[in-house]
């Protein structure tokens, strides 16, 4: 799964259209992802999908073998939020927040 994750991040990279002459990796800022407050920012996804897979990459790095059981967007103070409802590998749930300002509208 993480290995199909991370390719299909790849050739999203390089088929996003952008006007940078240089790709930078994508980095992940801001807090746990445990609130609004705490919600995970990604920085450098050129484009909405390659943010998306880079969320989904965040979750089975942090919460290997999770399991998606909601997800939705939210707007906070002129803000956009993806929310996830996973259930880990352990049988826990966690509500995780991204912050997509960046990148929903590419």
């Amino acid at each position: 799964m993480r290995i199909l994750i991370i390719a299909c991040l790849a050739l999203l990279a390089v088929g996003c259209q952008t006007s940078r002459t240089s790709v930078n990796p994508i980095a992940y800022q801001g807090g746990d992802g445990s609130s609004y407050e705490q919600a995970i920012l990604i920085r450098e996804a050129h484009c909405r999908e390659a943010g998306i897979l880079a969320q989904r990459l965040w979750l089975e790095r942090t919460y290997p073998g999770y399991r998606a059981a909601k997800e939705s967007t939210q707007t906070l103070a002129n803000r956009q939020y993806a929310v996830f409802e996973i259930a880990t590998a352990e049988g826990q749930t966690r509500t995780v927040y991204f912050d997509t300002t960046e990148f929903a509208n590419k």
